[in-house]
């Protein structure tokens, strides 16, 4: 039995993987185009094997401005948010599948031709207590 004076010890499970990308010199006109980054991100996903669920994207006002767009998946979640006047790109994919979210990544570098990917993997998991 657990007394008041013990606290019970944490459990880690291991949930999935966060992929961050950062993609540099990309063409401003890209990342403007809302319809091909929608479908690029679609593509990239369906290659990879992900299951989707739905998407939502905005294009901001101006014909040169930026785009975010979200893709929510039945393993959890695909999203970006464009900046045309850098030639850059924020991408984020998590996964709590067996799916890989560093290929959607590579794969939308791929074909939004990205001249610099910086990414950054991060295990997710959840503190489960026992009680």
């Amino acid at each position: 039995m657990l007394s008041l004076a013990q606290s019970p010890e944490p459990l880690v499970a291991d949930i999935g993987l966060h992929v961050i990308g950062d993609f540099q010199d990309v063409d401003p006109r890209v990342l403007a185009d809302e319809k091909f980054l929608m479908k690029a991100l679609d593509e990239a996903l369906r290659d990879a094997r992900f299951t989707i669920l739905g998407e939502k994207s905005i294009k901001f006002p101006g014909e040169e401005s930026g785009v975010t767009g979200i893709i929510i998946l039945s393993e959890s979640h695909a999203a970006f948010h464009s900046y045309p006047e850098y030639g850059y790109i924020a991408v984020d994919v998590f996964s709590c599948g067996d799916t890989s979210p560093e290929a959607v990544v590579d794969g939308f570098a791929r074909r939004l031709r990205a001249g610099t990917v910086n990414k950054r993997i991060m295990e997710r998991g959840k503190d489960v207590r026992r009680f």
